[in-house]
């Protein structure tokens, strides 16, 4: 069998776990999630580290240091590795299960954030000129379909008014069986939200965890940059967060970056990208755009209906209960910023979210 079949085999015999719904069955263990960089890397967009990074250097409180370090590490034993920065100084880096700092790991939902970041930084390009211009204009192919009609601000919201494909507004994906053949480019983005593309509600009006409403948005940003969804991320977020080591963003059959997971990097440039919401969020940054478009996303402007540890939802950033700003995936991949304290967490694991999201709340405010 030549090496490209095997990959689309292994590829094939994943996506039963990969396209499973979070509340109805086990996450991949660790050892699934550490090989998923070969299984993939054929469709991937590789990602350079940058040549300019900021120092993640341990920091000199050593109070801070060692009060955190014993709930810190118990927790990273449990999952495969956490990190936590304060005022851009680590004061904990763990990692379990077979991973280290340079294991690529799954971003899972928290690519849906990581597009959000992207189509700011368009918007704040001159590229996309209004939020509120519908998604059509910058994706003609997205025209006669509920993602087409719906605005840019609508697609961050997940207020497009289309239905989840999933059924049950929860899943994050669409149908497994499409989903699957999009992932063997057989079908296309563009196919599946054709096929999906009915408008159910007005838009702007209901919260559906549809990850199709973030697939257009790969689609817009490739409109508005003439780049596809990857190549622009590269280009803004991933060089000014200073990235650190390789990553990868998977790519359907038209080239466009499947922008609601299969995103792969390390936990410590997952951090990174902490700090670049962060510097936002307290408008550290010179981009006096960027520090309004983040300071709007991580604005409360829908309630979800459900999950208590973050019940509302801004522009493809979550809105914690416990008040902070959350980027968040299916099996324990989290990035969490507290603008207050000038803390940033970033995990990842092979847990289910049930019960993971107060310890990790935790050592955010510890």
């Amino acid at each position: 069998m030549k090496r490209g079949s095997r990959l689309l085999a292994s590829f094939i015999v994943f996506l039963p776990w990969i396209v499973s719904q979070p509340a109805r069955a086990d996450h991949e263990n660790a050892q699934t999630i550490l090989g998923q960089w070969q299984r993939f890397q054929a469709r991937l967009h590789v990602l350079k580290p940058t040549k300019v990074r900021p120092a993640l250097a341990l920091s000199k409180n050593q109070e801070a240091v060692t009060r955190i370090a014993g709930a810190a590490k118990s927790f990273a034993d449990d999952t495969m590795s956490a990190i936590v920065i304060e005022n851009g100084d680590l004061l904990f880096e763990g990692y379990a299960n077979g991973t280290d700092r340079e294991s690529k790991l799954s971003a899972y939902s928290m690519t849906k954030s990581l597009t959000a970041l992207a189509v700011g930084e368009a918007f704040c390009a001159g590229k996309i000129k209004s939020l509120s211009d519908p998604a059509s204009m910058y994706s003609p192919q997205l025209a006669g379909t509920a993602y087409g009609s719906a605005s840019v601000r609508n697609l961050l919201s997940y207020t497009s008014g289309a239905q989840d494909p999933g059924g049950d507004g929860y899943a994050g994906i669409h149908d497994r069986s499409d989903f699957r053949a999009m992932a063997e480019h057989k079908l296309s983005l563009v196919d599946l939200m054709k096929k999906y593309g009915e408008a159910r509600f007005e838009p702007g009006k209901k919260f559906i965890y549809n990850g199709l409403d973030s697939e257009a948005l790969s689609l817009v940003v490739r409109g508005a940059t003439g780049m596809p969804l990857p190549k622009w991320f590269e280009a803004t977020v991933w060089q000014k967060a200073g990235a650190e080591f390789e990553a990868g963003w998977f790519l359907d059959r038209d080239g466009d970056g499947v922008a609601e997971m299969l995103f792969f990097a390390t936990t410590r440039d997952f951090a990174r990208i902490g700090l670049y919401v962060l510097d936002r969020l307290t408008a550290k940054s010179n981009d006096a755009c960027m520090n309004e478009f983040m300071k709007d996303a991580a604005t409360p402007h829908v309630q979800k209906g459900y999950w208590e540890a973050a019940p509302r939802f801004g522009l493809g950033l979550h809105v914690g209960a416990d008040g902070n700003t959350w980027v968040f995936g299916h099996g324990g991949q989290r990035i969490g910023i507290n603008a207050t304290t000038g803390r940033v967490v970033a995990t990842n694991g092979s847990r289910q979210w049930r019960g993971y999201d107060s310890q990790v709340q935790s050592l955010l405010a510890y």
